[in-house]
């Protein structure tokens, strides 16, 4: 038999032939309908253009993939959400077996829980810190579901970078470097999220160096540079630490920009720590000391559970665990013992 060309396929389709090549060939730098994706490919199978082209017979299986942005506090354009968001998506367009459509869903989107459960999604990747009850709806959509973070949620596949242990490696670099009086700016569970561990890691370390807890040393705050600087002014009236463990780099942006605006300086006076190693962290006027998270490899290890689930049929939850490195820089320093 004759093979099948792309100009037929492409006349049975009323499209261009372009368009049938670029869809047939896994080219996705110029975006086509999902729909029309589906039909070129359908009717590709029904001609017979796939039986006489064998390393071709795998490729392009449409896919939809939910991002889930669950956080109430957070925004997906910070940049440690931003750089997992582009390992998901950068997978996703490197992918030679299926054509994936990436859809980002945040949970401040008023349709959100509409969005994800009516959308015909095959998966979905769930980023950020959430509420149990946010949790508990995402969990009964009945998808294949992981969750890509610092922060684990349990009971479906994750991919992970332990904060709780990060921040307790923050708190021995400090100790190790002479400081008694190490404070804590983050979330401390007052605000009932369900995956936040990080103040945990912070107790742990202090129980394990012997040290108590000293209340006046621990301020609740969001994740952002503005509550970093309100905080430290909170901190700062009540005590006088020698270090700050700060839980991410935002809020560390902040109190570094607190400490500056009342003439305490870094790290003469207060070395301070953050968390994820944002790009910025390295260019404040002084770099931060912080605590590195691979965060496209989050992205792209969290799409390669979907598939390797997908695949396998695999019937229970694996957890994948990233590590992470101390970044040290000029926010740090060693103090008398």
């Amino acid at each position: 038999m004759p093979k099948v060309t792309l100009s037929e396929i492409a006349q049975r389709c009323a499209t261009s032939t372009s368009t049938v090549s670029r869809v047939l060939s896994g080219d996705r730098k110029r975006k086509t309908s999902r729909e029309k994706r589906e039909l070129i490919i359908r009717t590709a199978q029904e001609m017979g253009w796939f039986d006489s082209r064998l390393e071709h017979a795998r490729i392009l299986r449409p896919f939809s993939l939910a991002v889930l942005f669950l956080s109430d506090h957070e925004s997906l354009l910070s940049p440690f959400f931003a750089d997992i968001l582009a390992g998901i998506q950068e997978s996703a367009a490197s992918c030679t077996s299926l054509d994936i459509e990436v859809r980002v869903l945040s949970h401040y989107d008023k349709d959100f829980f509409a969005s994800f459960e009516n959308g015909g999604f095959d998966a979905a990747i769930l980023l950020g810190r959430c509420r149990k009850e946010t949790l508990e709806r995402v969990r009964s959509c009945g998808l294949r579901l992981v969750y890509a973070g610092l922060n684990p949620v349990g009971g479906m596949d994750e991919v992970i970078c332990d904060a709780r242990q990060g921040t307790g490696q923050a708190f021995d670099h400090l100790y190790g470097l002479g400081h008694r009086k190490i404070a804590f700016i983050g979330p401390c569970g007052h605000d009932e999220i369900e995956n936040e561990f990080r103040y945990d890691g912070y107790l742990e370390a202090i129980s394990r160096h012997g040290m108590e807890v000293d209340d006046k040393l621990v301020v609740d705050s969001y994740l952002s540079s503005g509550d970093g600087y309100r905080k430290a002014s909170q901190l700062f009236a009540a005590s006088r630490p020698s270090a700050v463990i700060c839980a991410n780099d935002n809020v560390a942006v902040g109190v570094l920009k607190w400490l500056t605006d009342n003439g305490i300086g870094v790290p003469d006076e207060v070395s301070l720590v953050g968390f994820d190693n944002i790009e910025a962290s390295a260019f404040l006027n002084v770099p931060l000391t912080t605590m590195d998270v691979p965060r496209k490899e989050l992205g792209r290890l969290a799409l390669l559970l979907v598939r390797e689930r997908m695949e396998s049929g695999r019937d229970y939850p694996v957890q994948l665990t990233l590590p992470f490195r101390l970044i040290e820089r000029q926010s740090t320093k060693e103090v008398g013992r």
